[in-house]
């Protein structure tokens, strides 16, 4: 009777495995659909500093570096300190690195992440914010963190390896 059950198991694991395989692989199937057509990513940088007045504190951004990256893989990095607008660089990222961004993204819950702001901690009087704005056709997501060291909350892996996706692209264009 047993290895009846775990032959019926098994049997039920692979249809389930091919309902949903199929869909995904065939031409024209959900899977080629899934991928969204018009992309935009803007990515911010910005080191920030607290200033206390006694009663009250006042958060100033000391150097803020924005990239954005448009569909067609063309990209604006833009350099700012103290709010004096610095340099801005167009350059073009190339397809396999834009799909592996797109990648990133949309496969692996970036979208889906519950909270949109990782505050930093109170006592926290130097830090690094970062803002990640993706839209993929009709969704936009916006996520806000702060580096890890500074950061009230735990801080998902996924923003940590997508910061260091986005600094490493400005690395290699600068």
């Amino acid at each position: 009777m047993s290895k009846r059950l775990l032959i019926a198991v098994a049997v039920v694991i692979v249809v389930i495995a091919f309902a949903i395989a199929i869909p995904k692989i065939s031409p024209g199937g959900q899977g080629a659909t899934n991928t969204p057509t018009e992309m935009r990513i803007s990515f911010v940088k910005e080191d920030m500093k607290r200033i206390s007045f006694g009663v009250t504190e006042n958060i100033g951004s000391q150097k803020s570096e924005t990239l954005i990256i448009n569909n067609d893989g063309t990209a604006f990095y833009t350099l700012s300190v103290e709010g004096e607008k610095g340099s801005q660089t167009k350059f073009q990222v190339d397809g396999q690195e834009l799909k592996r961004i797109r990648a990133l993204i949309t496969e692996t819950g970036f979208m889906q992440i519950p909270k949109e702001q990782f505050d930093p901690r109170d006592d926290a009087m130097e830090f690094t914010r970062y803002t990640l704005t993706a839209a993929f056709g009709s969704s936009t997501k916006t996520i806000q963190w702060v580096n890890e060291e500074s950061s009230k909350d735990s801080v998902p892996a996924l923003l940590t390896m997508l910061k260091d996706t986005m600094l490493e692209l400005i690395k290699d264009h600068q």
